[in-house]
Formats: C-alpha cells, sequence, structure tokens
C-alpha cells in the first residue's frame, strides 16, 4: 500500500525547496502575517489546505510501522496514534502528508485506476521516489533555508568536517535559537547536512548506526572508541 504501482516526476531538491517557500507565503497572504517558527503546519493543513488531521490506530495504522497517510478524495490526513506524542515525528508526519499534497495530488489523481489504493502512506523504512521527495518538502517546510542560516550566523562553529557529537551538538543550538521547537534533533541534523553546514557525514537515522557509520569513516579516539567497539559488537548479535 505504501509503494505505489505508478511512476512520479523526478523532481530537482531546489523546485521542491521553492515550492515549500511558496506555501509559507501564500499561508503567510492567506492569514494576514508572516509566519514565524515553529511553522504551524497543522494549521497550514487545516486551515488552508482544508484538510481534517484523523489521528488513529485502526486498519492499516494499527501497525506502527505506517506513520501517516493522505487521502485526497476526502481531504484527510491520518497520523498514527503511536506518533502523536512526539512533538517531532509528528509534525514531521503531517509536513510530509502536506508535502504530497502540493507535489503529487494533481499526478496521482490523474494517473491512478481502479486497483490503485486511495491513499498515500508514509512508512517508516519504505523510501520510494515519491516518499523521499515529500521527507524533503516537509523539511524545507519545517526548517526553511533563511531561517535556519539566520540561527547559524547566531552559532559560532568550526568550517569543515564535523562528527555525528558535535553534529547533534549543533542541532540542538539551532533549534533553540531559531525556534525549532517543533522538529527533532535528527529531523534538524538532515536539515544542516542539506544545506551544505556540516559535512563528511551521512544522512542520520536517529539510531546507533549513526555512530557506527561515522567511526567507520573517520575514527574516534578514547572512550568514544570504547563505546564504538561495543556498540557494533551489540549490533552484530542482532544480524
Amino acid at each position: 500500500m505504501s509503494h505505489l504501482e505508478m511512476e512520479f516526476t523526478e523532481i530537482s531538491l531546489a523546485d521542491i525547496e521553492t515550492r515549500a517557500q511558496k506555501l509559507i507565503e501564500d499561508y503567510e497572504d492567506h492569514v494576514g502575517k508572516r509566519v514565524r517558527t515553529p511553522v504551524p503546519v497543522e494549521s497550514i493543513a487545516e486551515h488552508y489546505l482544508g484538510y481534517t488531521i484523523d489521528i488513529t490506530d485502526e486498519g492499516l495504522f494499527e501497525d506502527p510501522k505506517y506513520l501517516g497517510g493522505i487521502v485526497f478524495d476526502d481531504a484527510v490526513i491520518r497520523v498514527n496514534a503511536a506518533v502523536e506524542s512526539h512533538e517531532g515525528r509528528y509534525n514531521f508526519t503531517i509536513a510530509h502528508e502536506i508535502g504530497h499534497h502540493v507535489l503529487h495530488r494533481e499526478q496521482f489523481i490523474a494517473a491512478r485506476n481502479e486497483q490503485t489504493p486511495n491513499i498515500m502512506c508514509r512508512e517508516v523504512s519504505a523510501k520510494p521516489l515519491e516518499e523521499r521527495q515529500a521527507d524533503q518538502f516537509a523539511s524545507a517546510l519545517l526548517m526553511p533555508a533563511d531561517e535556519v542560516a539566520k540561527a547559524m550566523r547566531n552559532i559560532p562553529s568550526a568550517s569543515g568536517d564535523i562528527s555525528v557529537r558535535a553534529l547533534r551538538a549543533l542541532a540542538g543550538k539551532v533549534c533553540k535559537i531559531g525556534g525549532f521547537s517543533n522538529v527533532s534533533n535528527t529531523a534538524m541534523c538532515n536539515r544542516l547536512i542539506t544545506l551544505g553546514y556540516a559535512r563528511g557525514l551521512d544522512y542520520q537515522t536517529g539510531t546507533g548506526l549513526d555512530l557506527m557509520r561515522s567511526a567507520d569513516a573517520r575514527g574516534f579516539s578514547g572512550i568514544d572508541t570504547w563505546l564504538y567497539k561495543r556498540l557494533k559488537k551489540f549490533m552484530r548479535i542482532f544480524r
């Protein structure tokens, strides 16, 4: 159900950024004031785009790997009840579904047939093209590039490569200074990587794999090396 049997169009990251910013500007015109961080994605979905947000643990969403979905015909965004208490994941899920509305709605409606499910779903692990695009849109919507840049100007930071621990600390500072109170540390880490503020790291997953990949590529010293070896041994047990 999450991976639709249709081919979606390639969209450049620059175009996705532009369309996310345009949505913010259109919403600002709608409410008659400038949008400040945290970006109110619930209000954008409900009061501007006309969607109802349905928090549910029924049907497909009994399975926690399905985080959210959007039903275009009914103007409903469904969010798995399991993520409601996780503010960052909850808001990212709504922003992700808004991304489907902006990027994919017209193509989905035009290309579907009787066998096509009427819902596009966000799954934890599955990342076909349309899901990656919606993730990129969600990041740009929740963490506008100019707002991130404004926060970064107030943080003395070294240029060049960065460790996972340093990236986590930097993301925390950006969230605090920039008012990004509705995003997770991991989401901000990945936004900083996308915008070029952090180099030398893969996109973060929020799991121990981040530390393992970083240590493999860079090498740690002292207590970090000991912790890394213990973690790597632990991860091998469950492979």
